[in-house]
Parts: C-alpha cells; structure tokens; sequence
C-alpha cells in the first residue's frame, strides 16, 4: 500500500466512512469509572446506581436535578414517553404494548431500555449488570425500584423495578432509589467541522509528500 493510499484509508476511518452502517451500541465507562455511556441511547448514567439512595420521587427529582458531577449539571432521573406516542397508557401488559408491565425495551423508556436493549436481560430477571454498582439487591428479587421523572396520576409516578425487568406505578411518597442520567456523552468529542479540517489536513500532507 503506497504512503498516499494508506493517508487516504487513515482519514476515512477517521470520519467512519468506510462503512455506512451505525456504529455498535455499548456501555462504555466513563469520568475514571464513575459513569457509562450508552452509545445507543446516547446517555450518561452515574456508574453507581445507588449514589443518591432512597428517597421520595419528588425528593429524588430535586437531587438529581441539583447534581453537579463529572463537569456537569445537567443531571436528572430518567423518564418515559408514551410507548404510543400519545398518552401514558397504565393498563398492564406483558409485551411492552402499554406503558406498565413487562418487556418495555424502546427508546422512549430510559430505564427500560437499558435493561432489556443495552444490558440483555429479559423478564426472566436481572442476570446482566454490565459496568453498573448498585443494580441487583440480593435481599430482594423484585428491586431495587428507581423512580423516574414521569408522574401519572395525582400522588404517582412511574417506577422500574429493576429485580424483574418491570415497569410500574409508584406512590410518589415511597422512598425508592435516585438514579441520575444526562442526555449525551461525557467525552470529548470532536466536532464534525474538526474532523472534516482533520482529513483535509491529511489529504493535504498525503499529496505534500506525493508531490516531492
């Protein structure tokens, strides 16, 4: 391969034009082990999911939204949209049909979606836990119960039971866990406009150095 053609591959692969398809989603640790991005859902989760304890949804929002960690403050609990795309339906179903019950994999329920999609588990049960602290409690199957940031009716908000892959009601006043998540990753990333001045700078060298 001549100095040119490998300058050529180096600055393809580079801006990940060597191959159309999306890139594989992965939990990838972040900020020296204290967060994981999902590259599939394009978000950052404390690594420890058990940093901000019990606590009651209203009391959880307001931790979670006050966090200031890894350079960031843009902290808050995860949430769900309605799996219709319209309203939160809160009938139970066993195939993630409605917005309670089991196999809640999409996107448009973080909590879930990192289960089922990003950590591979079923409603079997928690099996996998990937780079995460904090997901399984041994004492009990059903929990640990996260809180997200979606209320439903008066007095309720929707929880994930992480113990068994379920998505459920809770009394706002319970104490379940906090868990933070931000949208994005903590890493630098280079901007599109950087790596376009990258490659040019690479063509330009190649032809440099074709040239004498």
């Amino acid at each position: 391969m001549t100095s040119l053609k490998k300058t050529l591959f180096a600055a393809l692969a580079l801006t990940g034009l060597l191959s159309g398809l999306p890139a594989r989603a992965d939990l990838l640790v972040r900020g020296n082990g204290t967060m994981v991005y999902d590259t599939g859902a394009n978000l950052t989760w404390l690594l420890d999911a058990g940093l901000g304890g019990l606590r009651t949804q209203a009391d959880a929002a307001q931790w979670a939204a006050g966090l200031a960690f890894g350079g960031f403050d843009d902290w808050r609990l995860p949430t769900v949209a309605p799996v219709n795309g319209l309203a939160l339906q809160l009938d139970y179903s066993d195939d993630g049909s409605t917005d309670v019950g089991m196999n809640n994999a999409g996107l448009n329920t973080e909590l879930g979606h990192l289960y089922y999609a990003s950590l591979g588990n079923t409603a079997a049960g928690l099996a996998q836990t990937g780079p995460f602290a904090g997901l399984a409690d041994p004492a009990d199957p059903v929990g640990p119960a996260f809180w997200t940031g979606t209320p439903t009716d008066a007095g309720w908000a929707l929880a994930f039971f992480m113990g068994m892959g379920a998505q459920d009601q809770l009394a706002t006043d319970t104490l379940a866990q906090a868990w933070a998540v931000r949208t994005g990753d903590v890493a630098a990333v280079p901007e599109p406009a950087s790596l376009a001045l990258a490659v040019a700078g690479l063509l330009a060298l190649a032809v440099r150095r074709r040239s004498c």
